[in-house]
């Protein structure tokens, strides 16, 4: 059996119907669907609100595949009343939280409090800190600049463009009249680490390019996806080792990208921790399920990242709730 621990409905054209039968087609018993709420986006282009209501609603209309989730932005006001009624509703947990704020920010620490309180899991997503380029038209040298500098060649354009720049007055004018500053989402690992020894009632599930980046030891820290040799074990190891209440999804390119830099790395990766790994797509077919198919691991394994992991945090939660 299979649990697709990281879903969205809204994404890549994804809706319910077609991810039912993106679920019976890979024969996946359940998908965990999860939402994205950022109040005030600070890169509007790269936001795509992925929404309760069509949550809602696909859980009511298939209640026995759909696992639905919520994640509110900490910094609304009214983020308690809006999670406290989808958990009346059923839903399972926190996810997927894609915020700009950094662990012991005051509006991660009450809903974390809340979370801890009710024992509930939470997946989260990491972004490290950039610069991120903002066109003020959609075509020309903006459009050019902003595939360049934003979304091609996994950051090392942009790390060029940055040491050429301000030798070039007119080009060093024209970037920091359309830079603006990310802070990432959830940073960093240090306080993350933190944040899981403190609130050891949550279930912590990383998802992301910054947690695959700790995958290994990072070798060029502007580089958006880690890539090249292996630089020894990263500080997801780490976490994984030390904390009963830490686990990961290798869903999307961020997990796929980590997986298959080194096939040897990876499977002394999944067959040491192999209990604490939930597989997830994140509506990307990538060829997830052929990598864990193909890495050595047993039956037990295997069964333990497609399905007990998943399962064994949903029972848990369940039993935690039964006695509040």
């Amino acid at each position: 059996m299979i649990i697709d621990s990281h879903l969205h409905i809204g994404l890549n054209g994804r809706t319910a119907e077609s991810l039912i039968r993106y679920l019976d087609r890979n024969g996946i018993e359940k998908g965990w669907v999860l939402t994205w709420d950022e109040q005030y986006p600070i890169a509007p282009m790269y936001y795509q609100s992925l929404d309760i209501k069509q949550v809602r609603q696909a859980f009511r209309m298939y209640p026995d595949r759909i696992v639905p989730f919520y994640a509110p932005d900490p910094g609304r006001t009214d983020w308690r009343v809006r999670l406290e009624d989808c958990l009346d509703e059923g839903f399972a947990g926190c996810g997927e939280l894609k915020v700009p704020y950094r662990w012991d920010d005051e509006r991660m620490v009450e809903l974390l409090e809340f979370l801890n309180e009710k024992g509930l899991p939470l997946i989260f997503h990491m972004e490290r800190p950039r610069k991120i380029f903002v066109p003020r038209k959609h075509a020309g040298a903006d459009w050019l600049m902003k595939r360049l500098y934003n979304e091609r060649f996994n950051g090392k354009t942009a790390n060029t463009i940055n040491r050429v720049r301000k030798g070039i007055r007119l080009l060093d004018r024209y970037m920091e009249s359309r830079l603006i500053d990310f802070p990432g989402y959830l940073m960093d690992m240090a306080l993350l680490e933190e944040a899981v020894k403190k609130y050891r009632n949550i279930t912590f599930i990383a998802h992301g390019p910054h947690t695959w980046n700790h995958f290994s030891i990072p070798r060029k820290d502007y580089l958006f996806h880690q890539e090249g040799r292996i630089n020894g074990k990263g500080q997801l190891w780490s976490l994984l080792e030390r904390y009963d209440n830490f686990y990961c999804d290798i869903s999307g390119f961020s997990g796929y990208n980590a997986l298959q830099r080194d096939r040897t790395f990876t499977r002394e990766f999944l067959t040491t921790l192999y209990a604490k790994i939930l597989f997830g797509t994140d509506n990307m077919e990538l060829g997830l399920k052929k990598l864990l198919d193909t890495s050595g691991l047993s039956t037990n394994q295997l069964d333990a990242i497609f399905y007990s992991n998943a399962a064994g945090i949903l029972r848990s939660q369940q039993m935690i709730s039964s006695r509040s």
